[in-house]
């Protein structure tokens, strides 16, 4: 699933009377947490704008059960709002194709912990105490992607091994259930289920840690966001990341990010460290 949100928001001002337009495009969507309830997990996404004259304006969306908007709220504060963006939630269509032919690795858990150890000497010897400085934030961005990895190439691994996680999947996820094969289709092709849930699986943005917390508890039956030592903090930094490789370390409104310092890395590191071994941990007592 996927944020869609087109069009021209109108809020008036409530002292001044002044009606000030924001452009959906202004908006940077994130699933910024994840809870489990009755029917599964309801993901939270939401975007915030600092406007100058109007202050924080948030605009939040809940996806529950998986695949359905079951809310949405904008927030504008003491303001009115003349006309209201039109948003919600729609099925995003895979790559088809793109990933057939890549090869998952042996062991995504010692690919993803010889990045941790390059990138923590790389900080140690190159990095610095400066919260701006480039090769933190590279490092930082780094280590976000390392993690991304980690969760794709594992979870995929854990899947083509297991056929019950495959019907699993298609039974629950939602983007998977709508699709419809004709008998022609799957005679000429044996593989196409399984190359219909790799390419759907490699589509899926992985630093949405809600929605690959949804498929690990699919397929998998593990909770990954109740292994996560600070849940508030592993969200923050994908955050952060994103501002880190669109925007060159500076925030939506032009303020450069400072946070960058050796500690505030690796500690980041750790953390994400923590998080990956818990859940190798707890795919390993699949098995």
């Amino acid at each position: 699933m996927e944020v869609y949100c087109k069009g021209t928001a109108r809020i008036r001002h409530q002292a001044t009377g002044e009606i000030h337009e924001i452009e959906s495009d202004q908006l940077d969507w994130d699933a910024v947490g994840g809870d489990e309830r009755q029917m599964g997990p309801e993901i939270h996404y939401e975007a915030t704008v600092e406007h100058s004259a109007l202050g924080p304006l948030t605009w939040g969306l809940w996806e529950y059960p998986v695949g359905i908007e079951n809310y949405h709220e904008t927030n504008v504060g003491p303001h009115e709002v003349v006309e209201d963006f039109d948003y919600g939630l729609e099925h995003g269509e895979p790559e088809p194709d793109v990933w057939v032919d890549y090869t998952v690795p042996d062991n995504p858990f010692t690919i993803f912990m010889s990045s941790y150890h390059h990138t923590g000497d790389l900080l140690a010897d190159h990095g610095s105490d400066s919260g701006g400085h480039l090769v933190n934030r590279m490092i930082f961005s780094h280590q976000i992607t390392a993690m991304e990895a980690y969760l794709a190439d594992r979870l995929i691994k854990e899947i083509e091994a297991d056929p019950d996680a495959i019907q699993r999947l298609l039974d629950r996820d939602d983007d998977l259930a709508k699709e419809k094969f004709t008998l022609a289709e799957v005679s000429k092709d044996p593989t196409l289920v399984e190359r219909k849930v790799r390419e759907h699986l490699r589509s899926i943005q992985y630093h949405n840690l809600a929605k690959v917390d949804v498929l690990y508890t699919i397929a998998l039956g593990i909770r990954i966001l109740n292994l996560a030592k600070e849940k508030p903090s592993l969200f923050k930094a994908v955050m952060l990341r994103h501002d880190c490789v669109h925007r060159n370390g500076f925030d939506k409104d032009g303020n450069e990010l400072k946070v960058f310092t050796k500690a505030f890395v690796q500690d980041t590191a750790d953390l994400i460290r923590a998080f990956v071994e818990n859940i190798e941990k707890a795919v390993r007592a699949r098995t």
